[in-house]
């Protein structure tokens, strides 16, 4: 009998005979490889690691730091394989798919790590053609399950940069057993990693379902379920009993809570009891607020019932979630009803954004009514010292285009930096939506917009990347003004990479986008990290969160982080974005997720996974725009793996992290060995 590492071997090389690769490729694939031939090409087995205390270690770290791949490309030769596995790693990091024929030459390392680590960060570079390279160095023979390392980082990357034919053939391979875990984990990675690209096939849907079987590993499983739950379009009707099955014997909460996402994708009438009844007896809201995520499944007249009454609940999680169900699914005709909803008592993160809602759905024969809202509005944000309040004030205004020349005029007034950004959010939101708005309303908007650009700021300058991407304000852009404001903005390294990424979209281009070259540089003693214990607390106004420094993963990060806290600078910052069953993201020197330190820093993405809550990344516009920002995860979220730099983990506080709520704040950071 075949082995499964065999069986996959042939199926692998009957693709390449189908892609018709070259006949130098072909000839490998097709003739066996002898187990002794395998077996003489591993000859160091011990694992490589990254030690910052090795000096060629932190010299490497500088190069990648300073993204000098030609020194990276050195340490590809080094005899220690140690060198060999953090130089593969930094290539990753550093992005550029000009690197990917070179990295493939680790692939037949002999150290398997350092080849399984040249297969992980082939798959991030993310380009087409390493799929030849990778499934050629697919290990056949595997006596001792040494191959399993390499084989699952080779399946995950293709996942990342393979075909679409290939989908099919990793799906179906059904030899391996609970007990492969690593071969089970990089097949279903690499079906989840390519559904994320938005390739999808029926086989790779069956798989998932078949692994959310209790007999296989606990990551199997969950990888499974997230694919369940993220893939869209996926009518998962057929499965219905299988899916509502597992979910009731489910014990494993994070597995359960992509499930409760998944079962709403059966649009079946048990599916929507059952989520119904979620929502109604779920106390920590973890669960019930992504049984409202599922609810956008069905029909809104199906589960208006269960929303409306949502509102209310005591767990804000779950009463925030109803709330966005609403702004996606809320209907004109109920505008009268949001209204009067509007008139009880809520938390502001209710009321304000109900307030919106009739703002937006009041039948304009409801003058006096719709005058009555935005008036409210206005009052609310004219008392409240709230800056996350008047932010959420502005964006209930904006739902209306007969408010655009009160929230153009309150921008102008306004120096605040949270309220020139909620303002350009609502107005491009408004031309987004289709609204009303005339054209000449329009032009003022983007002529805003456009102002505020020319001085650099960091909330225009994504605004507008944004809408050079969509076509209905796309067209409402000028090229010229935008090459003319970035031509008066060339020693801000942010600017310019931003703006050059809103004009290939509105060209049409793929031209290199310039470097962050803002960068803080290190030098290798600083990436010894002498002196930066291995734990920080932050002391937050709802209680304390401790996390554990990764190090070793991302020293670059630790090391800006840990200078950061120590500066004070994260003092009084408030967390600004909170997300239920997602994150909680704070650091922003703004108060609105567009703001940034004195420096950014390079992306450090090593084969670390969101795999668990309480994972701790850093935000960004782009590789290697980090600064100061960081989100901790309420669960995981393996959508975010290989893209955002992970530098630490919550060891203690979960419990916080979940209380936590915008505009709670940072009160400081503190750090411990």
């Amino acid at each position: 009998m075949l082995t499964d590492q065999s069986k996959l071997f042939k199926l692998i090389s009957k693709i390449f005979l189908a892609y018709s690769f070259s006949l130098c490729l072909m000839y490998q694939a097709c003739i066996p490889v002898t187990e002794k031939s395998n077996t003489t090409n591993v000859t160091d087995l011990a694992p490589a690691g990254i030690n910052l205390q090795d000096s060629a270690i932190r010299n490497l770290m500088v190069a990648q730091n300073d993204q000098d791949l030609n020194r990276l490309y050195s340490y590809f030769s080094s005899t220690n394989p140690s060198i060999r596995y953090a130089a593969a790693l930094a290539v990753g990091s550093v992005r550029n798919q000009l690197s990917a024929d070179t990295l493939a030459y680790l692939l037949k390392d002999a150290n398997i790590h350092v080849a399984s680590a040249a297969a992980y960060s082939l798959g991030l570079l993310g380009k087409p053609s390493s799929q030849d390279a990778l499934l050629s160095s697919f290990r056949q023979y595997d006596t001792a399950g040494i191959n399993s390392t390499i084989n699952s980082a080779i399946l995950e990357a293709v996942g990342r940069v393979g075909s679409a034919e290939f989908l099919k053939a990793m799906a179906t391979v059904e030899t391996y057993k609970p007990t492969d875990t690593l071969l089970l984990l990089g097949q279903i990675r690499g079906i989840y990693r390519y559904m994320l690209r938005g390739i999808i096939d029926s086989a790779g849907t069956h798989t998932a379902v078949n692994y959310l079987g209790n007999v296989y590993p606990h990551e199997v499983r969950l990888m499974a379920a997230h694919y369940l739950a993220r893939a869209k379009n996926l009518n998962l009707g057929e499965y219905t009993d299988v899916l509502l099955n597992t979910f009731k014997s489910e014990n494993d909460g994070d597995v359960k809570l992509a499930l409760t996402l998944a079962i709403g994708k059966t649009k079946s009438e048990p599916a929507l009891a059952l989520l119904k009844e979620v929502i109604n007896t779920d106390v920590d809201g973890r669960f019930g607020a992504n049984a409202l995520r599922s609810l956008s499944n069905y029909d809104y007249s199906q589960i208006k019932s269960t929303v409306i009454p949502a509102l209310k609940n005591k767990n804000l999680s779950i009463a925030s979630t109803a709330i966005l169900y609403l702004q996606e699914h809320g209907k004109s005709s109920d505008g009268k009803e949001y209204r009067e909803l509007a008139r009880d008592n809520y938390p502001w993160q209710v009321k304000i954004p109900l307030l919106g809602l009739a703002n937006k759905f009041l039948d304009p024969l409801y003058a006096i009514a719709k005058s009555s809202v935005a008036g409210e509005l206005k009052s609310i944000y004219g008392n409240t010292e709230n800056l996350s309040q008047k932010a959420a004030c502005i964006k209930a205004i904006g739902t209306d285009s007969k408010n655009i020349g009160w929230l153009l005029e309150t921008g102008k007034q306004s120096s605040l930096p949270v309220i020139q950004s909620a303002i350009m959010d609502a107005s491009m939101d408004l031309i987004k939506n289709k609204s009303s708005m005339g054209d000449a309303a329009k032009q003022d908007v983007i002529n805003y917009v456009y102002d505020k650009v020319s001085t650099g700021d960091g909330a225009a300058l994504e605004i507008i990347e944004s809408a050079a991407k969509e076509e209905i304000t796309k067209s409402l852009l000028d090229v010229t003004k935008i090459e003319s404001i970035k031509s008066g903005l060339v020693n801000n390294a942010y600017a310019q990479y931003m703006l050059s990424k809103t004009i290939n979209s509105l060209k049409g281009n793929t031209d290199a986008l310039p470097s962050m070259n803002d960068y803080k540089k290190l030098n290798a003693a600083e990436f010894a990290l002498n002196g930066i214990g291995n734990y920080a607390e932050i002391v937050t106004d709802k209680g304390n969160i401790k996390l554990h420094l990764l190090k070793e993963a991302a020293p670059a990060t630790v090391a800006n982080f840990v200078r950061l806290a120590k500066a004070e600078f994260y003092n009084n910052k408030i967390f600004h974005r909170v997300v239920p069953n997602f994150v909680i993201q704070g650091g922003c020197p703004r108060g609105d997720g567009y703001g940034s330190a004195e420096n950014s820093i390079r992306s450090e993405t090593p084969p670390i996974y969101y795999n668990k809550a309480g994972m701790v990344g850093m935000a960004f516009a782009g590789n290697h725009t980090e600064s100061c920002q960081f989100f901790i995860t309420h669960s995981p979220t393996p959508h975010l793996d290989g893209n955002y730099t992970i530098f630490a983990e919550v060891v203690s506080g979960m419990e916080v992290v979940n209380a936590i709520q915008i505009g709670d704040k940072i009160q400081r950071i503190n750090f411990t060995d």
